[in-house]
């Protein structure tokens, strides 16, 4: 069982535009598709979020998850399909719009929207615990 695809990035304009571009095959052995309609396999909408994540954790590590004002699946994915997944990030509203097509002769897109993203809290210092002084008495 596959628990990690491959992810190849396509186009870098990350640091200048907020854009990439990255593709991949869907590995019949993805665990995502064990037990997801046995007869049927597709890849579901939330393993289409996490492969999201992947990606996007390739290019700045630090973002997360913070919602999904927007996302619409208009035809699935399924095993040994090749994807590309396209990314735009508004660095000013921090929404990342996104696009997975499915490569063809003509691309199809498969499912695209709008996430919202922030960055993780910056790790605290543990406090410090007060030692208790020892005076001693003359």
């Amino acid at each position: 069982m596959v628990t990690q695809l491959a992810l190849t990035l396509e186009h870098d304009d990350w640091a200048n535009s907020g854009q990439a571009t990255f593709s991949f095959s869907l590995d019949p052995q993805l665990m995502y598709f064990q037990g997801h309609f046995p007869q049927y396999q597709i890849l579901p909408a939330v393993a289409q979020l996490k492969l999201l994540m992947d990606a996007l954790h390739q290019l700045e590590p630090k973002l997360q998850f913070k919602g999904a004002p927007a996302i619409k699946f208009t035809s699935i994915l399924r095993p040994n399909d090749q994807v590309r997944l396209k990314l735009s990030l508004n660095r000013a509203t921090m929404k990342l719009r996104f696009t997975f097509y499915l490569v063809g002769p003509e691309e199809q897109v498969t499912s695209n929207g709008t996430i919202a993203l922030a960055y993780k809290p910056a790790a605290t210092e543990p406090q410090s615990v007060a030692q208790p002084s020892l005076e001693v008495a003359p």
